[in-house]
């Protein structure tokens, strides 16, 4: 990267049905009118600062279906990165914690998801790499850009570790509702920085 690259990293907004269940990739549902009208306010904003050049999306319909709205209104492109999507939950997916059998693995997942085999889906390691190789083929040869990806709260808080040096046992200490809004700056031979965390749309963008 010749000159600093900007990644706006936008959580999808708020979604249809129970707030305290497992939904991984293979739980897709819509988004709410609220959730449509989060992911709306910070496009609005980036509309405004007029810098953004692209556009990436997990191909959940939750992520998707708003990245190819913006895309059209904006005109700008638009790409599906089937690798970002949400992890697999396999046998929790869809499920509340009391319904889920694990009980004992549940609860380490949530105080230290680092090694964990959920049954029937991913190991936390496979999670990460895919999300970490997805990020860097992306990435490859960006320069002087101002993107936008869209994806999922396991998703960027992966990310966000990656970036920050946060051990991936610490994932959860970060707080990542509906609509978080976080942007970085990357530029070769520098360390990442972090310009803001869940930030509220229409406020000022000023470092």
């Amino acid at each position: 990267m010749a000159e600093p690259v900007i990644i706006d990293l936008l959580r999808h907004g708020e979604v249809e049905g129970p707030v305290a269940i497992a939904r991984g990739c293979g739980t897709d549902v819509p988004l709410t009118e609220k959730g449509w009208q989060q992911m709306q306010n910070v496009a609005h904003s980036l509309h405004l600062e007029g810098s953004l050049t692209a556009i990436a999306t997990s191909p959940l319909s939750r992520c998707a279906l708003f990245t190819e709205s913006f895309s059209n209104s904006s005109n700008l492109p638009a790409t599906t990165l089937d690798q970002m999507r949400e992890i697999d939950f396999g046998h929790w997916e869809g499920k509340q914690a009391s319904e889920i059998k694990e009980q004992e693995l549940l609860s380490r997942f949530m105080e230290n998801p680092d090694g964990i085999q959920i049954p029937g889906g991913e190991s936390f390691q496979q999670f990460g790499d895919r999300i970490i190789t997805t990020w860097e083929n992306w990435l490859e040869g960006a320069s002087g850009e101002h993107r936008l990806l869209i994806s999922h709260g396991l998703v960027k808080r992966i990310l966000l570790a990656h970036l920050l040096g946060i051990p991936v046992s610490h994932i959860w200490r970060l707080a990542l509702p509906y609509g978080a809004w976080s942007r970085v700056t990357l530029l070769k031979g520098e360390q990442p920085r972090l310009l803001f965390l869940n930030k509220e749309a229409g406020d000022s963008c000023a470092d």
